[in-house]
């Protein structure tokens, strides 16, 4: 069933955005792949990524944390951007981990895709600001 409604959540997040996403689940992880996701322009080397969202097959209860993306996701500087400095192997291909949390409660209710991408998104603007 948390299945079932990750892939209507994804449906859902694919309507609202245009992006498109790939769910792979591998023992009771769940990796969701979102292709070709824009972002801020002049802010890093790279004008779109890949991002990866991490859950398990107790989604919506158990709350996503932190994402990741393509290793080029860099300052132009060529710097990491607080918190992702970090490189991780998932799916058979390495991912620039930004660790960055919530300061809210996760709420299992609605979306929770969709508001981990807000977050996200949310996030990528406060670099922006910065």
């Amino acid at each position: 069933m948390a299945l079932e409604e990750l892939r209507r959540h994804a449906d859902d997040l694919t309507e609202k955005t245009g992006f498109r996403l790939d769910i792979e689940q591998e023992g009771v992880q769940v990796f969701v792949i979102l292709r070709e996701v824009l972002l801020p322009p002049g802010v890093y080397q790279v004008g779109s990524t890949d991002v990866l969202f991490i859950t398990d097959a107790q989604y919506p209860l158990s709350a996503m944390d932190m994402f990741w993306t393509d290793l080029a996701v860099l300052r132009p500087d060529g710097s990491a951007s607080q918190g992702a400095e970090i490189l991780e192997s998932y799916r058979g291909r390495q991912w620039r981990r930004f660790s960055w949390h919530r300061n809210g409660i996760w709420n299992p209710n609605g979306n929770p895709l969709l508001d981990h991408f807000e977050f996200m998104q949310a996030r990528f603007a406060q670099e922006v600001a910065s």
